[in-house]
């Protein structure tokens, strides 16, 4: 497979998830079962599965798939990872260099009032850990 230059992720990119994450992707089996166990599979561009491959082909499209902010961090694919891989970490990782590096941030302010009545705490809890740099 020939990627384009701009799709290759560096290797300090590669190193800095590493660092966060404290995971390593090149660990993943391509097994499959965090992506059958995964809650979000249906919305998800790309599952988990194919999220760990990126990485370990050192594909950008990793750090800009809609998946990495579709993963709700329940923990299906960690507990079920026979390699021991924090996925959710992972993902957490991904997300974090993506805000820190301009990325859209989630501001308190411009949620409107009328959301903050009807959604539960938790996904407002949720959306501000992920959201947020």
């Amino acid at each position: 497979m020939v990627m384009e230059l701009s799709n290759k992720m560096s290797r300090e990119i590669i190193e800095r998830i590493k660092e966060i994450s404290g995971q390593d992707p090149y660990l993943c089996m391509q097994c499959g079962t965090c992506s059958a166990g995964c809650t979000g599979r249906e919305v998800m561009e790309l599952l988990p599965r194919q999220v760990m491959r990126l990485l370990q082909l050192g594909d950008a499209r990793a750090l800009h798939c809609r998946s990495i902010w579709v993963c709700s961090t329940c923990l299906l694919c960690t507990a079920r990872c026979p390699r021991g891989i924090d996925l959710a970490r992972l993902m957490e990782a991904l997300r974090v260099i993506n805000l820190r590096s301009g990325g859209e941030v989630l501001v308190a302010e411009k949620i409107p009032v009328e959301l903050l009545t009807r959604v539960p705490q938790m996904a407002l809890t949720s959306g501000f850990r992920k959201l947020s740099a």
